[in-house]
């Protein structure tokens, strides 16, 4: 400030000042959704996505990028998994005696059955991977709330549905691997009180193996694809063209890496499972068995209430992280002409076409809960009889008419996606200016597609310039929105941008993603410049890029698939004691209460006393346990199951069973003298008509 100049001429600068940065706006209404709780740290996380996905596609054209279509590769893997699977089924046994000789056979055949084996396990992992990171990509985009939820839910389920899949599928091999998933299970399940005795009895020896357990754990495994099937429509049925497998390349060059793995390292077998041994000694597949670690070393009940609160967190995060939606779309049916042009470009299917009274046309209706407030449709409507509250076409008219009246302000437009590249632009509404893009007047929009052509029509008749600026890469904020805005740019589809009303030098179609303003700038500034040179990729550059980009996918796949296993804390040696046994009545059984005469003379069932079992090692107590009868009216047999550690070496083992109410009395008993190795145990059972069976 000069000398000369009045001190309250500053004044109104300043204030003037403050009253522009209050005008700033970065996070503008015109987004199609209210910021989430939380929204900071998800945006982070989805610019660092982008930033990675750019990086990989550098040398590769947006159809062969995999972190472009990780829902599509997560599909193409399930439908390889599910074809190699059935094509296992010629050479598998599910006889759990015949289980694991069935599997090494495969094995044998390197480059046949053992080829298929090893390619149904990578794909099921590939299908793990790419599923996750499009559920992250998902996450961090916030495209999980409002309309979107039932996408959201149903993707988690398949996701737990597909991990249950492989879950079952190793429980198949019945190589030690199978065993510690086997007894990891029964651990858990004995928690739920659903089953007649606890699971735990059926894998204490290798003769008491429960067939009919492990043919309805193979008919699960076989069946589970089916309602996968089903979740998998209702995740996809209100899209529109939905992208169920990737472009034709990279779905070969997918399969070709898939199949490349497969030779190249063939599917691990671990030994017999031998259930007197401890399992040990393995490699586990991450992507499917690392709940293996938390179950064997925390109670059942704790393991239920993580797994169950996780699903029902993740499930209610569109609520719990949701703000009150923007309003939808909707129609003002007088000036609705019947084109069906908003009917065939809407992503989410929310419009329908629907006669009326008095009207020979068709109108369009739109569906408040299919729509997102992406605003394509407006952008589709030449008579604008689309009325999005959210910004209003005949608002932003006005807005650009007081600009372009403005002799002293920018004349070039710049319309910014709001939650993709113009999510970190600082703007005024008012008046466009903005601090990060100098000669621009910013028009923050919710999808690319929102612009109408009347828009930039107008502009170029004041003698501007108009930019529209889409989301990049092949999932953008609106999906098909970018796709939309290009075509119609391109005169491609209608209502298309009329190179003859725009001139070749008044409008152009650019495509950015979050990442930075930086970037951004540049574009802008090269937008209405020469040329480039031709820019087509060598052919050769292109394979090589390819090439890496699934050997690097490839590796990670490779990775997640066989870590060692972590065995939990376990004592040298164990002893397994287990019983199936009827306590004595309470009471005296009373007569059947009924006029059938089938029934007449028959006794009730009375209550029974709780069966007592005592273990005692070298005269030491070790157990000393109660067991209730089991029915709901206390009237069948007790059951138990108990696993205790000894040190290894000769122990002399008691076992005392008492079925009366006399604590003291003992009804049987039995002591022998083990010899106990390490990594072992021995098993006691009792049932009432054989007694004691020592193993």
């Amino acid at each position: 400030m000069s000398p000369d100049q009045p001190v309250h001429d500053a004044v109104p600068a300043a204030a003037a000042t403050v009253e522009l940065q209050r005008e700033l706006n970065v996070e503008t209404s015109a987004r199609p959704d209210r910021p989430l709780r939380g929204e900071a740290p998800l945006a982070a996380a989805d610019r660092g996505l982008l930033r990675l996905e750019n990086w990989l596609g550098r040398g590769l054209p947006a159809s062969a990028n995999p972190l472009a279509w990780t829902g599509a590769i997560s599909a193409l893997s399930f439908l390889v998994a599910v074809v190699s699977g059935i094509l296992l089924l010629f050479w598998y046994s599910s006889s759990v005696h015949q289980a694991w000789d069935s599997v090494a056979a495969m094995n044998e055949s390197r480059f046949g059955a053992g080829f298929v084996r090893a390619l149904h396990r990578y794909s099921s992992d590939a299908c793990v991977l790419f599923g996750g990171i499009h559920a992250l990509k998902v996450l961090a985009a916030r495209r999980f709330t409002g309309p979107r939820s039932l996408a959201w839910v149903t993707g988690l389920l398949l996701l737990g549905l597909l991990w249950l899949l492989g879950w079952t599928g190793y429980w198949l091999v019945w190589d030690t691997r199978a065993q510690a998933v086997a007894t990891a299970s029964a651990h858990v399940l004995d928690a739920l009180p659903i089953f007649p005795e606890p699971v735990a009895r059926s894998y204490l020896r290798n003769e008491d193996i429960n067939s009919l357990l492990f043919f309805a754990v193979f008919f699960a495994h076989v069946l589970l694809p089916v309602p996968m099937c089903f979740l998998l429509w209702v995740h996809l049925v209100r899209l529109r063209k939905p992208k169920f497998l990737p472009p034709r390349w990279l779905t070969l060059g997918c399969i070709v890496a898939l199949c490349g793995l497969s030779l190249l390292l063939p599917a691990s077998l671990a030994a017999r499972a031998d259930m007197s041994r401890y399992p040990q000694g393995f490699g586990i597949d991450w992507f499917y068995l690392f709940p293996l670690q938390l179950m064997e070393r925390v109670p059942p009940y704790a393991f239920w209430v993580l797994a169950i609160g996780l699903l029902l967190g993740l499930s209610a995060l569109p609520w719990l992280a949701a703000r009150p939606r923007l309003a939808p779309a909707h129609t003002e049916e007088k000036r609705c002409n019947g084109c069906t042009q908003c009917f065939q470009d809407c992503p989410y299917e929310a419009i329908t076409m629907v006669p009326k009274e008095g009207r020979e046309n068709l109108v369009s209706q739109i569906d408040p809960a299919r729509c997102v407030s992406c605003g394509v449709c407006v952008g589709s409507c030449d008579p604008a009889a689309i009325d999005y509250e959210e910004l209003q076409r005949r608002d932003v008219r006005d807005r650009l008419t007081r600009w372009m009246a403005d002799p002293a302000g920018p004349r070039d437009v710049v319309y910014l996606c709001a939650d993709g590249a113009g999510r970190q632009v600082r703007h005024s509404e008012a008046t466009g200016l903005s601090p990060d893009l100098p000669g621009w007047r910013v028009v923050a929009v919710p999808c690319a597609a929102w612009v109408h052509s009347s828009l930039a029509e107008l502009v170029t008749r004041q003698h501007g310039r108009s930019v529209i600026v889409g989301c990049g890469g092949t999932e953008p904020r609106c999906r098909l929105g970018s796709e939309i805005a290009s075509q119609r740019a391109q005169g491609k589809r209608e209502p298309f941008f009329d190179p003859a009303r725009l001139g070749s030098d008044s409008f152009r179609y650019l495509e950015r993603n979050s990442t930075g303003r930086r970037g951004l700038a540049k574009a802008l500034a090269s937008a209405f410049g020469p040329a480039p040179a031709d820019t087509r990729r060598n052919p050769l550059a292109i394979v090589l890029a390819v090439v890496l980009s699934l050997a690097l996918f490839g590796g990670a796949t490779a990775v997640g698939s066989e870590f060692a296993y972590m065995a939990p804390a376990r004592p040298p040696a164990g002893l397994a004691v287990t019983f199936k046994h009827a306590g004595k009545p309470l009471e005296e059984a009373g007569a059947v209460d009924s006029e059938l005469p089938h029934l007449k003379g028959m006794k009730k069932r009375a209550a029974l006393c709780p069966v007592r079992l005592r273990v005692l090692v070298d005269g030491e107590l070790v157990h000393d346990g109660v067991y209730d009868p089991r029915g709901i009216h206390n009237n069948s047999a007790s059951v138990g199951v108990v696993e205790l550690g000894v040190t290894a070496g000769r122990h002399r083992v008691e076992v005392r069973l008492g079925d009366t109410p006399d604590p003291a009395e003992w009804t049987w008993q039995a002591t022998q003298e083990l010899e106990f190795e390490a990594g072992r145990r021995h098993v006691v059972q009792f049932d009432s008509d054989a007694g004691f069976r020592w193993d």
